[in-house]
């Protein structure tokens, strides 16, 4: 018992050390934030100063802005991190992944080839090899690193969320069926190492392979099995609202509308700045002449997105169909000044634009057809 709370104390103390460093690292380097003068000297340092970090400290600070979605400060710390601490593999696949991040594939495979030799075999140096390769879209090459990372490891089962990262940067370059190659790998590597270590997944990690397993399987036109994927989804996660709104893609294209519009409105209800399931559940209110409600899902969208000019070009379009040509004729116009090559605002204005000219055609019509009256009458 006193052995372990000895080791619950340690771990509270550890975290409570890394995190004491982020703090520190966040305060000298974040220029989005005010600098807190409580971890700097009284002269205040140039930020090329050393300020001692741990390379352990360095791994906690880059992970954890990764968690904050924070990209540039990821970018930073590990580049800092790998310049402090040079042979460090995990600092040098840390600054890897974070070139990867910004597509510097060229640079990324200049660091690899300079330090590989630097190490043992090592899986997870491989493996960035593997991720500049699909970023490139060599997929050949792809896979050779990525076989010579499972050799390399006597336990490739510890590498299973990095081939999860591989599928992952599939899907980016869209080439989805090489992306079910890794997501395979990866549950049959997660499931090696549960039952070795006796462990259940966890379920944000199941979650996350099954959405990911669905989308490809969707894009690669098996809607049938993904809508079964993305329900074990939901029996995860119910108020995924990512999951409501791929749901209601597959709904759309199966002309399932009323299904679909409770997808996409229930994706709405859960995330209200989930713009494509704001912008397609108004189109699907298109489809089906619901021009005010339509109307409703595009302003909203055009809130959350002022810039956007397919929000921009949707809205216009729902005005028109609304018989307020003005209206669309100004919208389509500041979707132009947005993208003045937007197919869809051109066509949209010269919709508008003849619209206006058989009204006013129609309208001297009229207005000669009662002069004609008039002078008959005199």
């Amino acid at each position: 018992m006193e052995e372990e709370r000895q080791e619950q104390d340690f771990e509270r103390e550890e975290n409570e050390r890394l995190m004491a460093a982020f703090e520190r690292f966040d305060s000298l380097y974040n220029k989005s934030k005010e600098p807190d003068w409580r971890f700097m000297p009284e002269q205040k340092p140039q930020l090329s100063q050393n300020t001692d970090f741990e390379e352990d400290e360095y791994e906690f600070i880059v992970d954890r802005y990764i968690d904050l979605f924070n990209d540039p400060m990821a970018r930073l710390a590990s580049q800092m991190g790998f310049e402090a601490y040079p042979y460090s593999s995990a600092m040098l696949v840390k600054y890897c992944d974070s070139l990867i991040v910004g597509r510097e594939f060229g640079r990324t495979l200049m660091i690899l080839d300079k330090y590989k030799d630097s190490f043992p075999p090592n899986a997870d140096i491989y493996l960035s090899y593997s991720r500049v390769y699909i970023g490139m879209k060599d997929l050949g090459n792809a896979r050779r690193y990525y076989n010579l990372a499972i050799q390399a490891e006597s336990t490739p089962e510890e590498v299973c969320d990095s081939v999860h990262t591989l599928a992952q940067d599939c899907i980016d370059i869209e080439d989805y069926k090489e992306a079910l190659f890794y997501l395979d790998r990866a549950a049959e590597l997660t499931a090696t190492w549960n039952r070795k270590h006796n462990q259940t997944e966890k379920s944000e990690n199941l979650a996350s392979y099954y959405f990911d397993y669905a989308f490809c399987t969707e894009k690669l036109g098996n809607d049938e099995k993904a809508l079964e994927i993305y329900q074990k989804c939901l029996d995860i996660d119910p108020f995924n609202d990512f999951v409501w709104h791929n749901i209601g893609m597959i709904y759309v294209r199966k002309n399932l509308y009323r299904k679909a519009y409770e997808a996409y409105d229930y994706a709405v209800a859960l995330n209200p700045q989930n713009t494509s399931a704001l912008f397609n559940l108004g189109h699907l209110c298109i489809e089906c002449n619901m021009y005010d409600q339509a109307l409703h899902n595009f302003e909203e969208c055009c809130k959350i997105e002022k810039d956007n000019p397919d929000s921009i070009t949707a809205l216009a379009l729902a005005y028109f169909l609304k018989g307020d040509l003005n209206q669309a004729e100004i919208l389509y116009r500041k979707a132009l000044i947005f993208c003045p090559d937007h197919e869809g605002a051109r066509a949209g204005l010269k919709d508008v634009q003849a619209e206006k000219q058989l009204r006013s055609k129609i309208g001297t019509h009229t207005g000669k057809e009662n002069l004609k009256t008039d002078n008959t009458d005199e």
